[in-house]
């Protein structure tokens, strides 16, 4: 755990064998930097948060609901595509489904709602978004190979932080968890996006497009563009994750009582996450209560890493109050 106050480390631990300059898998924390990558790319003129998916991912245009998906509904997750977490977030299950090739596969995907009805947490948007810079940047001839390389000229290198992402069989970046980065590091990164996309008076992200990420824009009113949103007094983000992946799992499964009781599901999950409560900052969070914390009125930065199969009892509700104060 790494506490930054006003841009000072006020509290640093660790386990034994462990401490804050060790990497560490941030899990679904990873899917924060395709939203910079994406404010990026519109600073840098490359793409527009409303812009068609279809108008780079040429494949998209003959199907009638995909050519409608923009890429703000695309980071939102509320572009309707199916998720593929089953068969591409874990290897062993990507080669048992013979996908060697994920951004292939998710580019390939179904929708399962119209664009902007329903918000489908899961893997396929990232990779689809990863395929799209890696047009863009090469349409654009910036010298970038992909989303990766865009991220470590303007970003990385200039914070001073060395970020390692996995990679598959076809060489795209595991955007959506595959990133590895000590807590000092995601702490720096924490730092730039509290200080309006700035580091050591440096600009790195223009302030506009950084708020961009921050705010609702698609049917879960708890998730920004790649960023969950902290209010106060409000449910647990992942509380509201877990109704929907239930959901999702009904759906799969079949039939009409089943598909009754995911629409109960989901407007559980609308619910919790419509709650009312001042906004105290935004998070980046990954499987086994990974996270980072970017609470900007209170001036932290705090990054919490766990085992990736643990993690249960931990609750973002009780941390952040600890750390707030009631």
């Amino acid at each position: 755990m790494l506490v930054v106050r006003d841009g000072a480390t006020v509290f640093r631990d660790a386990i034994d064998g462990y401490s804050v300059s060790t990497p560490h898998l941030l899990a679904s924390g990873t899917k924060s930097f395709s939203g910079i990558a994406a404010a990026l790319a519109v600073d840098d003129g490359l793409l527009s948060f409303d812009e068609l998916v279809s108008d780079t991912i040429t494949e998209w245009k003959s199907d009638p609901r995909k050519s409608k998906v923009t890429v703000r509904q695309l980071l939102s997750l509320a572009s309707g595509l199916e998720s593929l977490g089953s068969k591409i977030d874990n290897p062993r299950n990507a080669r048992a489904a013979g996908i060697t090739d994920r951004a292939e596969a998710s580019v390939d995907a179904q929708l399962l709602a119209d664009p902007g009805k329903r918000f489908i947490y899961g893997p396929s948007s990232f990779y689809v978004f990863g395929e799209l810079m890696k047009r863009k940047l090469a349409a654009a001839k910036t010298g970038d190979a992909d989303v990766v390389a865009y991220l470590v000229r303007k970003v990385f290198v200039p914070l001073g932080i060395t970020p390692m992402f996995l990679r598959d069989e076809a060489g795209n970046a595991n955007l959506p968890g595959g990133c590895r980065l000590s807590a000092e590091g995601w702490a720096v990164f924490g730092e730039m996006v509290r200080n309006h996309g700035t580091h050591g008076g440096t600009r790195i992200v223009g302030e506009a497009t950084l708020a961009e990420l921050m705010n609702p824009h698609g049917p879960n009113p708890a998730y920004g563009l790649t960023w969950w949103i902290l209010r106060d007094g409000g449910a647990d983000p992942e509380e509201t994750l877990e109704s929907e992946i239930a959901a999702d799992r009904l759906e799969e499964k079949g039939g009409a009582l089943r598909k009754r009781m995911a629409q109960v599901l989901r407007e559980r999950a609308r619910t919790k996450g419509a709650e009312p409560g001042e906004r105290v900052g935004v998070m980046a969070a990954g499987m086994g209560k990974q996270r980072l914390y970017v609470l900007p009125d209170a001036g932290l930065t705090a990054v919490r890493f766990g085992p990736l199969a643990g993690g249960r009892s931990f609750e973002d509700r009780e941390f952040l109050r600890l750390l707030l104060g009631d």
